[in-house]
């Protein structure tokens, strides 16, 4: 029977966990959308690099989300199983808060340790092929707004306009307009593509089967040349690194450095693993009420002790920073301070002396 209550209550846990998760992905997501389509439309970023900049953002914070979505989603598992009077009715029969603990333990620790690779080393991964992207579209400079029907001024090298777009990202009936030494130049061409170099700050603007006109404005004489090909060098700025750069550094530089920076940062990210651990514990006496009392009567706490722990978490990462806390003691306390407060809970609420003291849910009293 035992083992039968188990797996059900295994099956619950990860039933839930699984929609709270998904859930809590789609809200990610889509901030991530409107924040990455917003920084393509105004032209901050190329058109192509905008899915993978969202999946790239995603798996750099799920790591974070997991915690939440787990603690949440045990929760709607136990309250459930509360409300419809299964939990109550397998406590009389001996199936009590400890014997629980074994299947919600079962099901935290692999995800726990999922979440601890994806902390450590998946989400830096990820950091830094977004640290990539950006940098590719602040090396591009004015040319990544190249697209038809818009006039694009490539910085003080001229104006290009084109009418339609070519296969292979280039651009077809092409005008461009630039100043030579004090000479106008004006190209009219029906293809334009652009060429790497080997320089990487530099591209080649080549069009194709074109007229030049060049001459002195003011001058009635103009030199037209056809050409079958004429490139034009465009120097980029210099791409510069978005993001702090600890949270993209690979966990092992981060334990061979040593320093307080690197530490903190191991500490921050050991903390999601470790907090999913906490709150597994934590959910089952947050979860204790009478039957058939609403599934969401204990969120309200809930979300107050998920708020108080990450604050607190985030907090000592600050203090560390300001010397107010020592360096080896981080974040670590914020951890054995919650799992002690979660440790106290499971045990009195379990206690048979201590729980007719004990308020019960919806503020009614034990019978004697």
């Amino acid at each position: 029977m035992t083992r039968i209550l188990d797996r059900y209550l295994f099956r619950e846990a990860l039933a839930h966990f699984a929609g709270a998760l998904a859930a809590l992905l789609l809200l990610l997501a889509t901030n991530q959308c409107v924040r990455i389509i917003s920084a393509a439309a105004s032209q901050r970023l190329p058109r192509e690099s905008v899915l993978p900049m969202i999946g790239y953002t995603c798996l750099q914070y799920l790591p974070v989300i997991m915690p939440a979505a787990f603690f949440f989603g045990l929760l709607l598992a136990l309250g459930r199983m509360y409300r419809d009077s299964e939990l109550p009715v397998s406590m009389a029969c001996g199936y009590g808060p400890r014997s629980q603990l074994l299947p919600v333990l079962s099901l935290a620790l692999p995800v726990a340790a999922l979440a601890c690779w994806m902390t450590l080393d998946l989400a830096p991964a990820a950091r830094r092929a977004v640290d990539e992207l950006e940098r590719e579209a602040a090396s591009l400079g004015d040319l990544r707004r190249l697209e038809p029907g818009r006039f694009v001024a490539l910085g003080g090298q001229g104006v290009v306009y084109a009418e339609e777009a070519g296969e292979e990202g280039g651009l077809e009936r092409v005008f461009a307009h630039r100043q030579v030494d004090g000479r106008m130049q004006v190209i009219v061409t029906s293809r334009m593509a652009l060429r790497e170099t080997s320089d990487p700050l530099v591209r080649m603007v080549v069009f194709q089967d074109g007229l030049l006109y060049d001459g002195w404005p003011g001058e009635g004489e103009m030199r037209v040349v056809r050409f079958a090909e004429h490139g034009i060098p465009a120097v980029m700025p210099e791409a510069v690194a978005g993001g702090s750069g600890m949270d993209a550094a690979r966990t092992a530089d981060l334990l061979a450095g040593g320093g307080l920076e690197s530490q903190l940062e191991f500490q921050r990210r050991m903390a999601s693993p470790l907090v999913l651990l906490v709150l597994a514990v934590m959910a089952l006496p947050l979860s204790r009420r009478l039957p058939r009392q609403s599934r969401f009567a204990s969120l309200p706490w809930a979300l107050l002790t998920y708020v108080i722990y990450t604050n607190l978490v985030t907090a000592a990462i600050s203090w560390s920073k300001q010397g107010l806390t020592p360096a080896w003691l981080g974040v670590w306390w914020t951890h054995l301070l919650v799992a002690g407060a979660a440790a106290a809970c499971f045990v009195l609420g379990n206690s048979h002396r201590l729980r007719k003291w004990l308020p019960r849910p919806g503020g009614a009293q034990g019978a004697a």
